[in-house]
This record gives C-alpha cells, sequence and structure tokens, in this order.
C-alpha cells in the first residue's frame, strides 16, 4: 500500500458506482516521476523552470503561462529596478532581510543580463525602473518559457493542483494530485501560484490554500498596490486629475510617500496611493478608522501656502483666489478646496481673511481623507500576506515543517512598492527555490 496520503488505493473496480455517475474525478496514478514539480506558471515558476535540472513539470491552471506577466507595466512589463541588490532589499520594508540570499543569487544586473543573453534587452527609464526595450511584456514571458524549455522542463497549462500530497508523517512532499485525479510525484514541489490578486489572471488564492492545507502558518493575505475608495464625496468629480508630486501620509503617524497621485471614481490611485494601499488595507482589515494626509505639492507645507497667499493680496489683490490657486494645482482640485475652505467663488486675494488662509493653507498641504476600504482582488496588484516568513529558510525557501517543499514569489509575505520590485523577488524566488541545495546544518 503506498505511504503517500489522500491517495485511495482501491482498484478502479471495486467502486459499485458505474464510472459515468461517479461524481468523483477518475482514478488514475501517474507512472512517471519527476525530479520536481512547480505549481504555478507566472513569474516566479517560470523563472524555477528555467533553471531547473533532471525532469521538471510545471503545472499552470489557466490555458497560457504568464498571464499576470503579461499586463504588469500596463503591458510592457517592468521587470526590475537599476538599484544595488541592497536597495531592492530596503524596498521591502523590515522584514525584507529574509530575500538577501535569493537577491545574492540573482541580482537585478543578471536579471538583464540573463534577459538579453535570451533576446530581450532591456532599458533604463528615468525613475530606475527597467523595462524590456520592445516595451512587450510578452517577450520577457516567451524569454522565460523558451529557457524553460531548453533546461529541460515540460509546461502543463489548463492543470489544477487540488493537493498537496505527503508522506505518512506529513514531514515530506511525495508530488501532487490534481483536480482531474492524476497523481504525480516528485521529491521537491516549487509552490509558486501566486496570492490573491488579480484572480482572472491566475491568482485566486488557490496556492494559499495548498500551503495551508500542507501545513505552513499564512499571515492573513490582503489587497495591495490597490487603488483606495474615500469616504467622503467631495472629490467624486474629480476623476482623472492627477497630482504629479504630492506627498502622501498615513494618520496618526504613518509613514509618508511622495509621488504622483490620481483620483479616480472611487476615490484614489497612483504611486504614492499604492504604495501605502497594503498598510490602508490591513489596517481596515483589524476595523481601524483610517484616513490619509496629502500634500498636493509635496515640497510644499502650510507655512509656504501661507507665504503665497500673502504674496498674492500684495501682487494680485484684484483676481480671485481660486483662479490664482489654480495655477499651482489642476483647476477642478484649486475649486474644490476653495470650497471646502468656504472660500467663495467672488473671493479675490486682497479680501482673503486669515482664518479663510490657514483653512485653505490646511487642505492644500495635508488635506484629511478618510478611506471606506480599497478596490479588492481584482484591481490589486499584488497580495500583503502569505506564507509566513519564520515557515521557511531563507537560505533555500524551503518549508521548515515539511521537507522538499519549497515556496517562491507572491505567496511568500513579501510585498513591495510599484518600480520592478516585486518582479525581482518573484525571479529571484524562483530560481533559489529550484537551484539552492539544503544546508548540511539544516
Amino acid at each position: 500500500m503506498s505511504s503517500t496520503r489522500r491517495l485511495d488505493s482501491r482498484p478502479p473496480h471495486f467502486d459499485s458506482r458505474p464510472p459515468h455517475l461517479d461524481p468523483r474525478p477518475p482514478w488514475r496514478v501517474e507512472t512517471s516521476a519527476f525530479a520536481a514539480i512547480i505549481v504555478g506558471g507566472g513569474a516566479a515558476g517560470l523563472s524555477a523552470a528555467a533553471f531547473s535540472t533532471g525532469r521538471a513539470l510545471v503545472l499552470e491552471r489557466l490555458d497560457r503561462s504568464g498571464a499576470k506577466l503579461l499586463v504588469t507595466g500596463g503591458g510592457r512589463c517592468n521587470v526590475t529596478h537599476d538599484a544595488d541588490p541592497a536597495d531592492i532589499v530596503a524596498a521591502f520594508g523590515k522584514r525584507a532581510r529574509f530575500m538577501t540570499d535569493a537577491l545574492r543569487r540573482w541580482p537585478p544586473a543578471d536579471i538583464r543580463r540573463f534577459l538579453a543573453d535570451h533576446g530581450v534587452p532591456t532599458v533604463v527609464e528615468s525613475d530606475g525602473c527597467v523595462f524590456p526595450a520592445s516595451g512587450r511584456a510578452a517577450d520577457v514571458r516567451d524569454a522565460l518559457v523558451a529557457a524553460a524549455r531548453r533546461a529541460g522542463a515540460e509546461i502543463r497549462c489548463g492543470v489544477k493542483v487540488a493537493r498537496i500530497l505527503l508522506d505518512e508523517a506529513g514531514t515530506a512532499v511525495r508530488g501532487v494530485e490534481t483536480a482531474c485525479g492524476e497523481v504525480l510525484t516528485a521529491p521537491r514541489i516549487v509552490l509558486a501560484a501566486g496570492g490573491r490578486a488579480w484572480p482572472s489572471l491566475g491568482s485566486d488564492g488557490s496556492g494559499l490554500a495548498l500551503a495551508r492545507e500542507a501545513g505552513l502558518s499564512l499571515v492573513p493575505p490582503t489587497p495591495a498596490l490597490v487603488p483606495l475608495v474615500a469616504a467622503e464625496s467631495w472629490m467624486s468629480d474629480l476623476a482623472g486629475l492627477s497630482c504629479p508630486d504630492a506627498a502622501v501620509s498615513i494618520e496618526p503617524r504613518g509613514r509618508a510617500v511622495r509621488g504622483p497621485l490620481l483620483f479616480t471614481h472611487r476615490g484614489l490611485s497612483g504611486p504614492a496611493v499604492l504604495a501605502l494601499s497594503g498598510d490602508v488595507a490591513h489596517a481596515l482589515a483589524e476595523d481601524s478608522p483610517t484616513r490619509l494626509r496629502i500634500a498636493f505639492r509635496a515640497d510644499w507645507t502650510d507655512a509656504d501656502w501661507l507665504a503665497a497667499f500673502s504674496a498674492w493680496r500684495t501682487a494680485y489683490g484684484a483676481r480671485l483666489v481660486r483662479n490664482l490657486l489654480a495655477e499651482a494645482l489642476p483647476k477642478a482640485l484649486a475649486h474644490r478646496l476653495c470650497e471646502r475652505a468656504e472660500i467663495g467663488e467672488d473671493v479675490v486675494a486682497a479680501r482673503l481673511d486669515r482664518a479663510a488662509a490657514l483653512a485653505l493653507a490646511e487642505f492644500c498641504a495635508a488635506c484629511p481623507v478618510a478611506i471606506a476600504g480599497t478596490e479588492g482582488w481584482d484591481r490589486a496588484m499584488v497580495t500583503r500576506g502569505g506564507v509566513a516568513l519564520s515557515e521557511l529558510d531563507p537560505r533555500t525557501l524551503e518549508s521548515r515543517r515539511v521537507a522538499g517543499l519549497r515556496v517562491a514569489g507572491e505567496l511568500v509575505d513579501l510585498d513591495a512598492p510599484c518600480g520592478g520590485y516585486n518582479l525581482t523577488w518573484a525571479f529571484a524566488s524562483g530560481r533559489l527555490a529550484i537551484e539552492a541545495q539544503p544546508p548540511f546544518n539544516a
């Protein structure tokens, strides 16, 4: 009798029901064994396959691999960031020392060299973001697929993994069982099925379920890099307006981020907001009231705005305040901030009193915006949370509980702002998970 858990050992003829009436998948055992099975054909999974040895198998539940990779960076694919590994690590925050081994094995410069060697030269934009020179995310996906196949890996699409099979003790992997009942064996499983962001592109949370069922502890997932929904209606008609250099912070005493800000039909987006969205989603999940403070010009404090208003009184006393403000901010936003400060449409600079000036300065330099929620998993770019870092050996990304089970990419509880950081982790972790050998003292 097989020692594999959950494997039905009865021959099929023992079942009394006719096969066409049996709601279970057909009983079948794959006779071929694999050196490694990679669950998920996204950035991390394809990277693992590209560096695999022996007979590796990639199982992707969608009908094509790399679906999420194809839409990243607006279809251009921000593959990495032009920075030293230490700077990449810093972008992930306090717990990011965990990823040092992965980044040492495959730093950004080497990722770019790999892509160039596979026919995809890259370019660095002014903000440090790295894109394929062609501007085509498909070129990156195709290069990874080609590299995987040259390495001898097999890629099967349209296959959903139902469970990870463990030995009787539950301490080592034996293989996987697919949704159609097929059992595939391997001594190493790389779980790279993504988190919950963009479920239509493959990250439906099934990877998290597989990890949980295998006995790994999870940090509750929340959306990250996701637009926020405002609890206030005053900005509802500002959709499409942007402030190219804003500063956004979370109250109270939350971290601040500087960058472009975009108004949406439901609230706020843009890099500055997206970078904070994971923190906001986490706070909302804990039922904590969340409010942002926005400086619509990052370099200007309320004192700077008050000085500007004073200068307007002298130089432009007969001009309308709202029109003067519209020379510093988008017109519709300027008019709306004047309304919030209760400055009438006919108020000129010379008649702007102290109380109104103070109110307007606060709205310009530290505008409070209550947040009601996020736009959810369908609009989230990445997942915050996932397999707890304490569950994995950072030298190999192998489970400390289950020998042979490794976790890579978005499934791991690490996330960073926009800029190619998350893809860098996906690529580097996929390679580490397939290549690294267990240390002698493990």
